[in-house]
């Protein structure tokens, strides 16, 4: 199977502190981890750890930095073939500090590539392919191009341009922050009525999608017959949440090419970013497969495809011990009802909503996907 993953490239340096420094202190950390990062780089990593044949279409800056990620990734079993070279850019880099008395992260970018790509005539056909919302022209020409594959949108971040992409994906993972902005509704947790009703306004106006919402901490929001369901995230020491989303996103991709019902890619992606968690380093945590199938059916049974029991050709386990993770609580389900009022102040209409989150109203002609402020 063949998958294509389009998005911002960057370079992750973590760096591990005692404590979180205060401003004008001298702070010295021995502890410093780097590895390729950014959305689309972490989702074709994990890929191609699966056993994938996985493409990587990006652009890198003519430096250190720009050859260490590419030979990363072809070390990776990432294949090359669409990334491109810019050479009036540095590739950019993130600087994460993780406190480890608390394991919190903050995030320093020293750039944001802005260097869009340019040479997007993809000739592999495609089985999966994974966009992260800021290369409208590759990711559009591609999710047209391979009409027929598993097409997947990673709407983490609100900004100009992203609703557009919500039009030509068949699948798109919505982070809670990006479904609130869109519906201009807030998520409860304790009144599971605000979940259905954002889901569903959702899909009511993009009703050729199948959508899932991430919820953080809190679990994943999707629809099976007509059924709203959240399944909850599961408990595991967290010693780093860095690209834990986006293997779940590239679970979600592969289960779904490889045959696998929704129900059963989100177990596995649930189960593969507790996983990661145990691990610093974004590319460097994603989980061997055998151990998240192993977990899998230690839970749930066989792996099925098409309503049959699938005999999973593993890889050889390491000597790694599967995380002890454990689920919250059992599935939840919550029949789809009509929505209703669920905030005291006057609903926005669609425009309003648009032009307040996320600056302007997408020009499908363009590449207007620049964050607003």
């Amino acid at each position: 199977m063949k998958t294509l993953s389009i998005g911002r490239l960057v370079n992750d340096i973590n760096i591990l502190m005692d404590n979180y420094p205060l401003e004008g202190s001298e702070t010295i950390s021995k502890e410093m981890i780097t590895c390729s990062g950014g959305a689309a780089n972490i989702i074709a990593y994990s890929l191609g750890k699966w056993n994938m044949e996985s493409f990587i279409s990006g652009v890198i800056g003519y430096d250190e930095t720009g050859n260490f990620m590419k030979k990363n990734m072809e070390e990776n079993r990432v294949k090359t073939n669409y990334l491109e070279t810019n050479y009036d850019m540095k590739t950019p880099s993130s600087y994460i500090l993780i406190n480890k008395q608390n394991n919190s992260r903050t995030v320093i970018s020293t750039e944001i590539n802005t260097a869009n790509i340019k040479k997007y005539d993809y000739e592999t056909n495609m089985d999966c392919i994974i966009v992260d919302g800021y290369e409208y022209n590759a990711s559009i020409y591609a999710f047209n191009k391979f009409s027929n594959a598993i097409t997947i949108l990673n709407a983490k971040t609100p900004h100009n341009g992203l609703l557009d992409y919500f039009k030509y994906a068949k699948y798109v993972v919505a982070s809670s922050t990006v479904a609130e902005a869109i519906t201009g509704l807030k998520i409860d947790f304790n009144n599971p009525a605000t979940m259905s009703n954002i889901y569903k306004k959702i899909v009511d106006k993009y009703p050729h999608i199948t959508l899932l919402i991430t919820m953080e901490e809190k679990g994943t929001i999707y629809s099976i017959n007509n059924e709203i369901k959240v399944l909850a995230t599961m408990n595991v020491e967290v010693v780093d949440k860095t690209g834990a989303r986006d293997i779940f996103i590239a679970m979600i991709g592969y289960g779904l090419t490889n045959g696998y019902d929704m129900e059963t890619s989100i177990r596995l992606a649930t189960i593969a970013e507790a996983m990661s968690k145990k691990t610093i380093g974004s590319t460097l945590s994603i989980p061997i497969l055998s151990d998240v199938i192993k977990y899998y059916e230690s839970k749930f049974g066989g792996l099925q495809k098409n309503g049959t029991s699938e005999a999973i050709e593993m890889p050889t386990p390491t000597s790694d011990i599967i995380p002890p993770v454990e689920p919250q609580k059992e599935i939840q389900t919550q029949t789809v009802i009509q929505p209703t009022q669920q905030l005291s102040e006057q609903p926005k209409t669609d425009e309003q909503i648009v032009s307040q989150v996320f600056g302007t109203t997408p020009d499908s002609n363009g590449n207007n996907n620049a964050p607003t402020t």
